[in-house]
């Protein structure tokens, strides 16, 4: 040790030779642990990007037919047409199309190469969730499955949201989770100086607040995020006044980042929020994925004969289930606003569910096991939709077709995309993210409870709002994955102490022995 190190150390442990080995043994340890953090992020870091580039130079880019939707916004912006998404549709996800097209090209190729890049960053946090939650290995677990996950790699190569809103709602969490650690203390090896500054427990915290609201302004089912973590705060913080302070913190970041658009789609859609599709997501619910509402007049008959109007066009295309025709039709013949057709579809759907509470429940109970357990995946069905989807002719150099060299490559891209398929161990999932869940009973643990409702109560929301959409699953896929670790680690634990407690195999002291001598 140096002269300045041992000046810094008692008297008494200057003297001692113990000590300073002492000493060292910590110092080691720690740069020991910060070794190996360095090289799990590189093996990771590794894995998912040569599996990402392995997969995207052999698969065209995926598209559904909502991708125009979030497109034409982000392409209209770059050639000076302005940037006017459609009501439901929050603007970051074609803000960043828009970016990714401007400065690399017009080709949807290198956005999925980009989208794949930010794929490695979710791995990555899904690596320092699992650390702060149940410790390195799992988090190495969690994001090893993460990088090879074919739903979570598949997803990052569509055009649409998702991908995006993944690694910013991972952020979030991670940033959440270690404004809570430093808050608490724990562990001690990351607490931060105050230096005349706002503590870091609540920068961290603050943080969160505003990666949730970019993630917000990605799907707004992040608000639900937030909620989530301002209500399990206080139970997390052993004081009231850095929750109290935590919470406004979040909270204030993510108005400055949701608020001005909110405000602009006041003043120009007519409604504050971050964005509509509440309404056309009831309509898909009550007419596609479930046929046996009654969607007829109460009694007494509408007074509104703009709802009456609308209800009557409801049951035609309930007929069809398609709750896109129906916003459509409702816009069109009856000459409403966006916003209007939203608060018509709400109010109908809601007065449907209304009259059939327990037919609601139990189908949004059966879609929510659903939603969790997933499909495989079906890379078939990825690769062709294109064929059929027509796009705006100012977009439509930028349909994807798959070349010859791609087609000849689907059996590889199939195989790198089921290498680990979570649909294929879903009730092992389930068992292990449950135990993984519990752990948070634990005092010590319970930010890993409060993980498990974000992903309980975000699959909950999308069955009770939607209905079945597998790609609404895929961004919780990580923290799935860290639950299980967590909870497989449990179970390797409880083994492996009443392995130790079972006398098999254990010497029994016999009479010419010392020990039988004593006795």
């Amino acid at each position: 040790m140096s002269a300045a190190e041992l000046s810094g150390l008692p008297a008494t442990a200057r003297r001692r030779p113990g000590a300073a080995d002492a000493r060292l043994a910590i110092l080691r340890d720690a740069l020991a642990g910060r070794r190996g953090t360095l090289v799990a992020v590189a093996a990771l870091g590794l894995v998912a990007l040569l599996v990402r580039l392995a997969f995207t130079f052999r698969a065209p880019p995926f598209v559904t037919n909502d991708s125009l939707s979030y497109l034409l916004p982000g392409f209209d912006l770059i050639h000076g047409a302005g940037f006017a998404p459609i009501l439901k549709r929050p603007p970051l996800y074609s803000l960043f199309v828009g970016g990714v097209l401007g400065a690399f090209g017009e080709d949807l190729r290198v956005l999925m190469l980009v989208q794949h890049l930010v794929g490695v960053g979710t791995v990555l946090l899904t690596y320092g969730i699992g650390r702060l939650l149940f410790g390195p290995t799992a988090g190495f677990i969690g994001a090893l499955l993460t990088a090879l996950s074919g739903p979570v790699i598949v997803t990052e190569h569509y055009l649409m949201s998702e991908g995006l809103f993944t690694v910013l709602l991972l952020a979030g969490v991670l940033a959440y989770l270690a404004g809570v650690a430093r808050e608490r203390g724990l562990p001690a090896r990351i607490r931060g100086s105050q230096d005349g500054r706002a503590p870091r427990g609540m920068r961290w915290l603050a943080l969160a607040g505003a990666l949730l609201g970019l993630a917000a302004l990605t799907r707004p089912l992040a608000q639900l995020a937030l909620a989530l973590f301002l209500v399990a705060l206080p139970l997390l913080l052993p004081r009231w006044r850095p929750a109290l302070l935590g919470g406004l913190a979040m909270l204030a970041l993510f108005g400055v980042a949701a608020v001005p658009w909110m405000v602009r789609n006041q003043a120009i859609q007519g409604t504050f929020a971050i964005a509509g599709g509440s309404g056309e997501g009831l309509g898909v619910r009550t007419i596609r994925y479930e046929q046996r509402f009654d969607f007829r007049e109460p009694p007494g008959g509408d007074q509104d004969r703009l709802l009456a109007r609308a209800r009557k066009i409801y049951r035609d295309e309930a007929q069809d289930g398609s709750a896109f025709e129906l916003a459509r039709r409702l816009r069109e013949e009856l000459g409403v606003s966006e916003v209007e057709a939203e608060r018509l579809m709400r109010t109908i759907a809601v007065q449907a569910i209304e009259r059939q509470p327990g037919y609601y429940l139990a189908g949004t109970a059966d879609m929510l096991v659903k939603t969790f357990v997933g499909r495989p995946v079906r890379l078939r069905q990825d690769w062709l939709p294109w064929r059929n989807i027509a796009w705006d002719a100012r977009v439509q150099h930028l349909l994807p077709q798959p070349t010859a060299v791609e087609d000849r490559s689907f059996a590889a891209a199939e195989r790198l995309a089921t290498v680990y398929d979570p649909a294929r161990a879903a009730p092992l999932l389930a068992v292990l993210g449950v135990l993984g869940a519990l752990r948070g009973l634990e005092r010590s643990r319970r930010p890993a409870l409060v993980v498990g409702l974000l992903v309980a109560g975000l699959l909950l929301a999308g069955a009770a709002l939607i209905g079945i959409e597998w790609r609404y699953r895929f961004p919780l896929d990580p923290l799935i994955n860290l639950l299980a670790a967590g909870g497989l680690l449990l179970l390797v634990s409880l083994v492996r102490t009443g392995w130790r407690r079972v006398p098999l195999g254990r010497a029994r002291p016999s009479a010419a022995s010392p020990a039988g001598a004593a006795s």
